[in-house]
This record gives C-alpha cells, sequence and structure tokens, in this order.
C-alpha cells in the first residue's frame, strides 16, 4: 500500500498534534508565584494554562493523535483531562530533545502540528493558514507562524515581545508550528545541535554561514530570504507564515505577560 501524500492528508483534515508541556520546574518565577509545580500548571481564571491549550485543540474537529510532553504527575494529567484522549510523553533535558522523542511516537507520514503549552490564547483558526500553506501539491517540509511586530505593538503597546528584525518587516514568534513532510522532523534533531552548541557560538555561526549572519545583522536580509537561506542551509525548506492576529505572538512568560492574557480573556467574556 503507497503511503498517503501529505498534501492529501492534511486535506482529509488528519494532523497529529504534539503539545510541549515540559516545564522549567518549580522554580520558575510564575510557578513559584502560583505555588505550583510548574508554569503550565499556574490558574488564569480559574483553570491551568495548560487546560485551555487542550481545551483549543478539543475544540478542532482535524486533529489526530495527540502527544501531550508533560511530567508523570496527577496535576499535569488533570490540567490536560478536556475530554481528548492523548498520550503523555516523558519530558526530555531541553525542549528539542523533548520534540524528537515524541516524534518517535507518531507514523513519519502524518502532518504534525507543535504548540506550547504555555499558550493559553490559542485558537484553531490561528493554525489553519499554516495548513492552507501545506495544502500545495508540493508543499514546504515546516511551517512557522509569526506576527507582524508592529500589529503586535499596536495592539498590546505595554507588551514586550522578542523582536526579529529583518531588511522588509520585523516580526514575532507565535509558538505554532507545523512539521508537514517527514523531512521536516529533521528540524528536531537541528534544533538540538544548536541547543548542545549554545556555549559554542562560533559552531553555530559556522553553520549558517558568517556572510548570512552579517547580512542579517546588518539588516539586509528579508524574511523570505533569511528563510530560503536556512532551507538552503539544512537542506529543509521551511516557510514563514504571517499571521493577521497580534494575540497570537502573546504566550505567557512573565507576571506582565500573566496579567495581559487575564485582561484578553475578560474582553473575550464580554463580548
Amino acid at each position: 500500500m503507497t503511503e498517503p501524500v501529505i498534501a492529501d492528508v492534511i486535506a482529509d483534515m488528519t494532523v497529529d498534534v504534539i503539545v510541549l508541556a515540559g516545564d522549567r520546574g518549580p522554580g520558575d518565577p510564575l510557578a513559584v508565584r502560583a505555588g505550583v509545580l510548574g508554569k503550565v500548571l499556574a490558574p488564569l481564571s480559574g483553570r491551568p494554562l495548560l487546560t485551555y491549550v487542550m481545551q483549543a485543540l478539543a475544540n478542532w474537529p482535524a486533529r489526530g493523535r495527540v502527544r501531550l510532553v508533560c511530567a508523570d504527575n496527577d496535576a499535569y494529567q488533570n490540567a490536560a483531562d478536556v475530554g481528548i484522549e492523548y498520550t503523555r510523553v516523558e519530558p526530555q533535558p531541553g525542549p528539542a530533545a523533548s520534540l524528537a522523542a515524541a516524534l518517535n511516537e507518531l507514523p513519519a507520514q502524518r502532518p504534525v502540528l507543535v504548540l506550547t503549552a504555555d499558550h493559553p490564547l490559542l485558537e484553531s483558526q490561528w493554525w489553519q493558514p499554516l495548513l492552507d500553506a501545506a495544502s500545495d501539491s508540493d508543499p514546504p517540509d515546516a511551517l512557522v507562524g509569526l506576527v507582524d511586530y508592529r500589529e503586535v505593538m499596536q495592539r498590546f503597546p505595554r507588551n514586550r515581545r522578542t523582536r526579529y528584525r529583518f531588511a522588509d518587516r520585523s516580526v514575532c514568534g507565535t509558538n505554532i508550528f507545523l512539521l508537514a513532510t517527514p523531512r521536516g522532523r529533521e528540524l528536531a534533531e537541528i534544533w538540538q545541535s544548536f541547543e548542545r552548541k549554545r556555549k559554542q557560538p562560533w559552531r553555530i555561526v559556522a553553520r549558517l554561514g558568517i556572510w548570512n549572519l552579517v547580512r542579517y545583522l546588518l539588516g539586509r536580509m528579508t524574511l523570505q530570504q533569511a528563510f530560503d537561506m536556512l532551507s538552503q542551509r539544512f537542506g529543509v525548506r521551511v516557510q514563514p507564515v504571517l499571521l493577521p492576529w497580534p494575540e497570537a505572538a502573546v504566550d505567557v512568560d512573565t507576571p506582565e505577560d500573566f496579567e495581559l492574557v487575564q485582561q484578553i480573556l475578560a474582553e473575550r467574556s464580554d463580548s
């Protein structure tokens, strides 16, 4: 039997999901403040952060198998219990290794949506543009959700977000990824290699190419040029997808983020 074409699998609305909920431990400031084992268990309007993410998946009919990377603890299991089936995966040292471990439990021919558990504002419509882009007959291997930085600042002028500057625009990450093809899974190993070399930055520069790095630092590389360069360097076609929702850039890393998300959820409930 031949394997299904990735675009056909996506068109048939069957996409597996990995949720990364491997916390930084009880020493995380948000966990300490909330008196919980890890950040994603911090209650927001009476529900843990993790519950919001799992609920977004519960409301999405296109999900396939769900793998949740989290500690073997009742608190995580209770937070994840929203009425959908999932399989727990033991966290590994670092998010890249955790992603690789979860990928090993899913069949290679199925596309995989990757989310993080500290993103309680998630809505299933936010990753639909990635699925649409991957439905081409010749899809990219991986897709990365991004939001225009100016739109984020217009919507949340007092909130700090990490900014990636390019010649044509600045963007913020969303922690929404789609590994559309088996080759896209190689990004987990590439990510691990960067984690292993984080204390040897010259090795990272060597992999990217010194002139490419200089062009980026000088603001001479557009967003698409940067992704084309990365795709060529690593042999994995990675495509950015700009999302029109500024809220997609707001995960919870700080107490300020926590307060902002509370405000946004209150606005949603009032509308």
